[in-house]
């Protein structure tokens, strides 16, 4: 073949590349809802959810801790030796259940000597006053009032003994659970021994922090729900009291709640998240949050009109695990598209699938 044959041939191929590109990007560029060919593409599923108006409460999130209702460290008041230690650890008590006895031999021998000194002068007294009542002149009243002032010192003596032998007991201030036991009986206690712990878990307090900006929107007696660390279930609690003043330093304040917990499921010191309602901003728009895509200008949604998909951009406000509140962008009515949003496109055709 001469070299203007072989030129030829090549043109000849290089215009039939170019028109074939050209076909592939015309059908490549088909205009939406039509498939290469140019014919109407079959319309797509997608569930549509229908705005409404819907209340909007804004949703702080914080993080806190457990406390029981009632806790002490169980000491002694007295330096004594532990003779006895009757309840059991983890056993739960009533108040004024004896939990730990000191020895108190030496003073109850004390007592014995002031009881027998206390009926020597009540006797003493009766036999004075049975003379100055028969005979003003056969006792003066200075000896009678000093029998009685005996008899009223030995009484007095006797009382105060009979306080330090109540502190030989030690005995629990309120209904608790009795901790882990941290002496043994014939061990030497003082007051900086510790004994025990008592935990009252009938009922739970939660205390957690809020920012400083939403002091003025939290009240006693107000709910909120928290989740312990390891547990699933989410519980319900209410404000019992707020700080008096915010903390300086961390510009927060302080909120306590509480938690009616008689089967004992939640215990002192756990880790909790707190989700706390803080103000209630009346009706707005809810969408589902499945719902929004990112757009060139922040959010959007895709809105079905005349069986068509149209790319609408919204301003959103506060989220929630489940919705997004839209500031601007929908009306009440509006069609929202929730499903199948990857193969959504502007103008593709869309028919209502049933929720599933």
């Amino acid at each position: 073949m001469s070299g203007r044959l072989r030129i030829a041939a090549g043109a000849l191929l290089a215009l039939a590349l170019v028109w074939a590109l050209r076909t592939a990007l015309a059908d490549g560029g088909a205009a939406p809802g039509r498939d290469p060919a140019g014919a109407e593409a079959p319309p797509l599923q997608a569930e549509v959810y229908v705005v409404a108006p819907s209340a909007v409460r804004d949703v702080v999130r914080t993080v806190g801790s457990l406390a029981a209702n009632e806790s002490v460290d169980v000491v002694a008041e007295l330096s004594r030796r532990l003779v006895a230690a009757p309840v059991a650890e983890g056993t739960a008590v009533e108040k004024g259940a004896l939990l730990f006895q000191l020895d108190d031999a030496d003073l109850r021998a004390q007592l014995a000597q002031l009881e027998a000194r206390r009926r020597l002068a009540a006797r003493t007294e009766q036999r004075q006053r049975a003379l100055l009542e028969y005979d003003q002149k056969a006792l003066s009243q200075q000896a009678y009032d000093q029998a009685v002032s005996e008899l009223e010192a030995v009484e007095a003596e006797i009382a105060a003994l009979r306080v330090t032998l109540a502190k030989t007991e030690v005995r629990a201030p309120f209904p608790a659970r009795v901790g882990l036991r941290r002496v043994s009986e014939g061990a030497w206690v003082t007051p900086e021994t510790k004994l025990t712990t008592l935990q009252d878990t009938s009922r739970i307090k939660i205390d957690f922090t809020l920012p400083e900006r939403h002091a003025g929107a939290i009240a006693v007696g107000q709910p909120f729900r928290f989740r312990v660390a390891g547990q699933g279930e989410a519980f319900e609690g209410r404000v019992l009291a707020l700080e008096p003043a915010i903390d300086a330093p961390t510009r927060s304040l302080l909120v306590r709640g509480v938690f009616e917990n008689p089967t004992g499921a939640l215990l002192p010191g756990a880790f909790v998240t707190v989700e706390v309602p803080i103000e209630q901003r009346g009706e707005g728009i809810l969408v589902p949050a499945e719902a929004i895509v990112p757009s060139v200008s922040g959010h959007a949604v895709y809105v079905l009109r005349d069986g068509r998909a149209e790319l609408q951009p919204v301003e959103i406000g506060l989220r929630t695990p489940d919705s997004v509140e839209i500031l601007r962008g929908l009306a009440v009515g509006d069609a929202v598209l929730t499903s199948n949003l990857l193969r959504l496109r502007p103008g593709a055709r869309v028919e209502r699938a049933e929720a599933g």
